[in-house]
Order: C-alpha cells, then structure tokens, then sequence
C-alpha cells in the first residue's frame, strides 16, 4: 500500500494554483495580482513495459480482458477475465500473483470446474458471478474483507422476477415480436408490450477472507433499469466519506434499452455495501472531445499517497476508428470530474504494429521507488470490424509505467511563474519533482498567501526570489534551497504560498 506524504501537491489540474486578480486603481492605472503566466497543463504519455502476462492456458484461448490488481505488502495480487476458444464459451475469472509485478503465477485453487478439471487458477464463471473488480473494506470483519460486484440481468414476466426465463428464453420470445422484423421497433419494448415480460439489470456483491473463495450475497446492492453493464464496473471504499462506491457503464435512459445512445460513465454511493443511491452521471464525452467518441471504460482508482485525490484512465472508443486508447481524468470528491488533456495516455503501440483496443484497469500501484504502474489489457482486434483472429490467442497484459507523482506537468516551454494557494508547512524542507530541458531552470520564493479581497503578496524575508538558487535537471524528490540553505522549521504550521518561476521546465509535484 502507498504510503502517505503530509503535504504532498501534484500538479493535476488548476486546483492549488492562484487564478490570479485584476482591477483599476483611482488613477485609473490595471493592476496584477500574481497572474499564472507562460504554463500550461501537460498530460505526460506512460511508458509501455515489456508484457508480464500472456493467453498461456486453454481458459484463456479465447481472451484476457479487464486486469484489476491490488497491491499487498510485498504480493501483487491480479483478478482478470478470460474466456475459452470454443465459440460462445462464457467469461471466466482468474486469478494470478507476484513478488515484482512481472513474473506471475497461476496458483493451482481446486475451485472452479474447466472441462472436467480443477487443476487450474479460476476464481468463477459468468454464470455463478462475474467478478468486475476486487477491493479492500477497511472497516470489515476478517471473512468480509475482500469485496467484489458483479452484473446481473433479471427478468420480469407481468411485474414479478421469472427464475424461468433467461436470455436464452427472452431472445427467443423477441424472435416472435414485430421488432423481430420491423428495424424501427425496439425490442425491449416489443417483448414488454407483446409478452408482458421485461429485464432489469441489477449490480450483485460478493465478500471473502482471502479473495479467492466468494460468497454472493442474496440481494442486489442497486438496480439500475435497463442500462446494460456489459463491461467492468468497479466498486471502491471512500474513506473521506465512508461511503461504498462504484462506477458503472451507463446509456441515455431514453435509449438504454437497445444500445442506441454513447457509452458513458456513472456512480452510486451509500454507507453500506448495498442500498445505493440512484446512478449519476459523472464522465460523458463533450464538445471537446471527438464527435464519435464513446466513454468506455473506468479503470477508477486512488492517487497513491494522497488523500482526496481520485483518478479515472477512462478507455475512450472511437466509434468511426473502431479502436479504443486510454486518457486522465481527474477528481477531488468523485463526483466532479475534468480532463486535463483530451490525449491518450497510454496508446495503442506495439511491437509489431498496433494494438486495436487497450483498456485499462485499476490500480495504480507501486512498481518500486521510482515507478508507478497501471495494468491494462491489449489486443490486435477492433471493436466491430475485425473477425477473431485465428491460432493461439495473442491478448496480453502489460503495464503503463509513470515515474512518481508525474502523471501531469505544469510546464512552462519558454518561462512562465504561477503561486500557489495558501498551504501550511508541515515539515522542515521545500521538495519538488521537476524536470528541466537544456539551459532551464527552476526558482522558488516563498510568500505570503494571495487573498481576495487583496491584499499585498510578499517574499518571506530569507526565501525570496533573490536568494533562491536555481534548479536544474531531472529530480524526483530535490530539496530547495535559498543561499544554499534549506531548513523551513521556523515556518512549521505558519500559513505560506509557493511562487514558482520557471524557464523550458515541467513541475509535477511539490511538498512542503
């Protein structure tokens, strides 16, 4: 688990940054009050690793989909989809583990029948729960600690649950509907209208000791409509909040029925591990992003370290293309979400070629000091127009690799300054993790924090921008200093602001 540093920024979006204030004194005379000027926010692209997981099994012939991983001490834990060759197979789930994140094992559970054997890694199949996403509940007894949702369809026939009819039985009563034959019909509302039979699909919980061995539990924890949640839904536990989460596909609800509207993102919430609210839009394209773009995909996680910071790797699909890529969005309560940068994060490269599709999923775990990873799924098929690929299944899993704390940059390209809002010092030293290109530089002025009303913005005496020495080159974790000094104890839990000027420089996070 990632551990905690107290006062801690990454520079995501213009959260800490001072807007700035304008006006006209009596003499008529424009005045500044500390503007940012010269930077921008710049979504910084991962590094694709090499692959740490392949179609190796005859489970797994026919796909790898949607990783999760949790990151335990020292054990990286990994739950993943996969399906068999044969055509029609259903989803099953594994489960596989690592002391460094790159050399997995699949463990021999005895738990799941696979053509007549238990002798592999599977955790469960589509039919009995179709394990989205694992997470870890804090606050529960040692036999509920791992949590787990799935999607379910239920089906009414003449308002009450039918255990009778199941797909197999609802597409063959639409076969015999006017929709069947008239493109215009819908055919949900056809079966309802014609049979009096409808479905609703329904969010399902699981608890375990050591997430591996699940108990569903009996009652839905939300029931969504008809909004399918054919993807991976994920489920978190929000500290700040107490609350239950989760983050699931959603449509228009005038059109969720039949698949006609763009794939979007919601969420539900409440303080038990059921009885959650009614969904809620979150993330949907806009007018910023491509006219044929879809939100796919959440990948939800937690920024390490940070308390209060959330993070999607949304997979975005570009319906035209066919293809589908990775982007950042970012958010301080889980509701509110924006995306610094309408790029993807991680693309679509390969060794030989592209990959059609890349999808990522949680978490954003610790690879070692320096390195953050993401899994995320890869495979040369495209959404709709390619057939399956014939021979062995070529889908792998491979990481999207940052260094700490640098998923965005507030760079300046030629020289730019931006102060902070006020903050309390916590410790005893200035850190920032920059980089700079050739002949940039960085330098750091403490001052008073900018109010508004206003008031006048000063350099504490011994931190100015006179004494500050300038930084260079690529740091992590670099101590700043004025003078060749660096000791802040004097300032310990006084109230300051950080200006920050900069020339062909990027900024991803400070702590002070």
């Amino acid at each position: 688990m990632s551990q905690i540093t107290p006062g801690l920024t990454p520079f995501l979006d213009w959260f800490d940054i001072w807007a700035g204030l304008a006006g006209v004194n009596k003499n008529g005379e424009t005045w500044l009050q500390d503007p940012p000027v010269g930077v921008h926010l710049s979504v910084q692209s991962a590094q694709r690793s090499q692959i740490f997981l392949r179609a190796e099994k005859s489970w797994e012939q026919g796909g790898l989909h949607y990783p999760c991983i949790l990151h335990e001490e020292d054990r990286y834990r990994l739950w993943y989809w996969s399906t068999g060759a044969a055509k029609g197979a259903f989803r099953l789930h594994g489960y596989a583990e690592s002391n460094d994140g790159f050399h997995w094992q699949r463990p021999e559970l005895g738990l799941v029948d696979y053509e007549g054997s238990k002798a592999n890694n599977l955790v469960s199949r589509y039919e009995e729960f179709e394990l989205n996403s694992v997470f870890i509940d804090p606050n529960a007894d040692p036999e509920e600690r791992y949590k787990a949702i799935s999607p379910r369809t239920i089906f009414f026939r003449n308002g009450v649950i039918d255990p009778d009819i199941g797909w197999t039985e609802f597409r063959e009563l639409a076969a015999q509907t006017k929709a069947a034959t008239d493109p215009t019909k819908s055919t949900m509302d056809a079966v309802k209208e014609e049979f009096n039979v409808w479905r609703d699909n329904v969010v399902m919980g699981a608890v375990s000791a050591d997430g591996l061995r699940w108990r569903v539990l009996d009652e839905p924890l939300v029931n969504v409509g008809g909004t399918p949640l054919d993807t991976q839904n994920i489920a978190a536990y929000e500290p700040e909040t107490g609350e239950y989460v989760a983050y699931l596909r959603g449509f228009p609800e005038e059109l969720q029925h039949d698949f006609r509207g763009r794939r979007a993102l919601r969420k539900v919430a409440g303080k038990q591990f059921g009885n959650w609210s009614v969904p809620r839009y979150v993330l949907t394209a806009d007018q910023q992003d491509r006219c044929d773009d879809d939100i796919y995909t959440s990948a939800y996680c937690r920024y390490p370290g940070v308390p209060g910071l959330h993070l999607m790797f949304p997979a975005i699909y570009h319906r035209l293309d066919s293809e589908l890529d990775v982007q950042l969005a970012v958010s301080r309560d889980g509701w509110n979400w924006s995306r610094p940068e309408r790029k993807p994060v991680i693309g679509r490269d390969a060794e030989d070629g592209e990959y059609g599709m890349v999808v990522a999923g949680p978490n954003l775990v610790p690879l070692n000091e320096r390195e953050w990873g993401l899994p995320y799924a890869c495979t040369y098929m495209r959404h709709d127009r390619a057939p399956k690929e014939e021979g062995p299944c070529r889908d792998v899993f491979r990481w999207a690799i940052w260094e700490r704390d640098r998923l965005v940059a507030l760079e300046a390209p030629v020289e730019g300054q931006v102060t902070t809002i006020g903050r309390l010092c916590h410790g005893d030293q200035l850190r920032l993790n920059f980089k700079t290109l050739k002949a940039g530089w960085v330098k750091v002025e403490l001052v008073t924090p900018p109010t508004e009303p206003i008031s006048l913005v000063k350099a504490i005496e011994g931190f100015s921008l006179a004494e500050a020495d300038a930084l260079s080159g690529d740091e992590l974790d670099q101590v700043v200093t004025w003078n060749g000094k660096g000791d802040l104890s004097q300032l310990r839990g006084r109230k300051v602001a950080v200006r920050f000027h900069m020339a062909r420089a990027k900024l991803f996070s400070f702590a002070i």
